[in-house]
């Protein structure tokens, strides 16, 4: 191949797009199809991290720049962070952080547990009870008392709202602009339980339960549609177990987007859970539900000495 035959750039500029084929993960993976002198071509970014090593992340922590985004009302906080360079980051801070908190963030082995309705009650149960006894913060949210910029919906039995993990949300004080924004891509809500009764589905019994998971799959949905123009056919609506906080809360996704805690060993989807209770109306407290845990959490070894 000659020097002239070789398929090298020195810049972008002879690339002329024509369709943007993915763009994702917050715009830092994007593939967009285009030509170079009248032959097609597909140019795909992948942005690289502003730090490469451990010890230049720490060692440039101090000079970041933190603008508030979002208080939850405890101890966790959402921040804008800019390095002196320029680069951005979505900067998330836990304190005072818990023993729990401090295993779900640190890489962990995993493994596999099969919890009977049994194992549920003589061993999860007074876990749950105790988590769920740490997380005043959530009656503050159901309250409106924090988030209230976030909040799509205020149910007697729930609140719908936009959750913190969506980055990409667009500026909350005008509503108007939401519909149809590229950002809905991204789409994340939730749906909150305010009785402190319902921990997770393990509470949920019969016609009750299975009215509550209706109507919180159908809030969602609809603030979906009606908020940010996203049919329920492009969406995601399922519980966790475990959860990660011990107060029932549904999540509501984008579909297209595979998240951190929608794989089969720990979503169930809300229409799901709910014809389950209209088949048995105590399912949840017999069934044998399936999730992953991290080696060396407190669920982990309470599990462990019990069996």
């Amino acid at each position: 191949m000659s020097a002239d035959e070789r398929r090298v750039l020195d810049d972008l500029a002879p690339f002329a797009a024509k369709e943007v084929l993915a763009f994702g993960d917050g715009g830092r993976h994007a593939v967009v199809l285009g030509d170079v002198r009248g032959e097609t071509a597909l140019v795909q970014l992948t942005q690289r991290a502003e730090y490469d090593t451990k010890e230049a992340l720490v060692a440039a922590l101090p000079s970041l720049k933190l603008a508030l985004t979002n208080y939850s009302g405890a101890e966790y906080s959402y921040y804008d962070a800019a390095a002196p360079s320029g680069a951005a980051f979505a900067c998330e801070a836990i304190w005072p952080a818990s023993e729990r908190q401090v295993q779900r963030k640190r890489p962990a082995e995993l493994v596999v547990y099969e919890e009977t309705g049994e194992a549920y009650d003589r061993l999860v149960k007074p876990f749950a009870v105790a988590q769920a006894a740490k997380i005043g913060w959530i009656d503050a949210v159901c309250n409106l008392e924090h988030e209230r910029e976030r909040n799509l919906q205020d149910h007697e039995d729930f609140v719908v709202n936009v959750d913190t993990k969506w980055r990409t949300h667009g500026d909350f004080g005008d509503r108007a602009a939401w519909k149809g924004a590229p950002w809905t891509a991204d789409l994340y809500l939730l749906a909150i339980a305010k009785d402190a009764a319902y921990a997770s589905i393990r509470d949920l019994r019969g016609e009750t339960g299975a009215g509550l998971v209706r109507a919180m799959r159908d809030a969602l949905l609809a603030a979906a549609r009606d908020y940010y123009g996203v049919p329920p056919s492009k969406l995601r609506v399922f519980f966790h177990y475990q959860p990660q906080f011990y107060r029932l809360h549904a999540h509501c996704t984008a579909a297209q987007h595979v998240t951190p805690g929608c794989e089969c060993d720990r979503a169930h989807l809300l229409t799901t859970v709910a014809e389950n209770l209209d088949l048995a109306p105590d399912y949840y407290a017999r069934a044998t539900l399936t999730y992953k845990l991290r080696v060396g959490e407190k669920l982990h070894g309470i599990l462990v000495e019990g069996s």
